[in-house]
């Protein structure tokens, strides 16, 4: 395991958690205001309620992502331990913040039907 490859791993996971916590929580602030709007007479308020309430679960993707990583890192560290110098090469997780595809790209890779 290179000691580089472990710390970019943490770091992305604790940019990812923050990231997300600080969504919802902006998500959750912004929700609270549409429900006094709401309790107000704004009943138009409730559609901001909805989609704040979304972006929170959209938020929480970020659960997937990290234990990928984390399940990696704990890998990588199980390797280390037994004294293997690599760990499983099918075992990649999701690409760390400025490697593999980006949306653009993915988004190409699912376009089927278009030419």
């Amino acid at each position: 395991m290179a000691e580089a490859e472990a710390r970019a791993i943490i770091a992305n996971v604790r940019r990812e958690i923050e990231e997300a916590a600080d969504a919802m929580l902006a998500a959750a602030e912004k929700g609270l205001k549409d429900v006094q709007a709401a309790r107000d007479g704004d009943a138009s308020a409730l559609d901001g309620l909805e989609r704040m309430l979304c972006a929170i679960l959209e938020a929480c993707a970020f659960q997937d992502l990290t234990g990928q990583r984390l399940a990696k890192l704990d890998a990588m560290i199980g390797d280390v331990a037994l004294g293997r110098s690599e760990g499983d090469p099918l075992l990649n997780g999701p690409a760390l913040a400025g490697e593999g595809l980006d949306q653009a790209a993915a988004d190409a890779l699912m376009d089927f039907d278009k030419p």
